[in-house]
């Protein structure tokens, strides 16, 4: 990595999941612009997935009516992406992480999005406004 690549884009589509693939390759190209490996590309990519995925599932409830506004912002120090939704908010206070010990030992099936999202990102913030935002960071090293 020699010159520190920066810039930004901006997608807006349906909140349909035929969408998702296209939006996390865009996701895993621009960790690779960025700088990142193709393990962590590819992670970031996994977060942004799960991220989306949640936001039709739980924030519009399956509905493909809406839309998602995905952004990104490659900074000096960081890569920077933003689901933006104006479904129901999740908020930080009801994030309830799973401890995974507990998890495999009950046998559970399913839930851990937020979990993988941020065991992959550097650091997760969920926004609550006119349009809610997951924002989620993966610094340069």
């Amino acid at each position: 990595m020699t010159d520190l690549e920066q810039g930004e884009i901006q997608v807006t589509f349906p909140s349909k999941t035929q969408y998702v693939h296209m939006i996390t390759s865009l996701a895993s190209n621009a960790a690779t612009i960025a700088g990142f490996d193709k393990g962590v590309a590819g992670k970031v990519a996994i977060a942004v997935d799960e991220a989306i995925t949640n936001v039709i599932r739980h924030a519009y409830k399956g509905s493909g009516e809406h839309t998602i506004t995905f952004k990104i912002e490659i900074t000096p120090e960081s890569l920077v992406i933003k689901v933006l939704h104006t479904g129901e908010a999740l908020r930080e206070e009801d994030i309830r992480l799973p401890v995974m010990e507990k998890y495999i030992k009950e046998r559970r099936v399913g839930g851990l999005g937020l979990f993988i999202i941020n065991k992959f990102m550097d650091r997760v913030d969920y926004l609550v406004g006119d349009e809610n935002c997951c924002q989620m960071t993966k610094y340069r090293k």
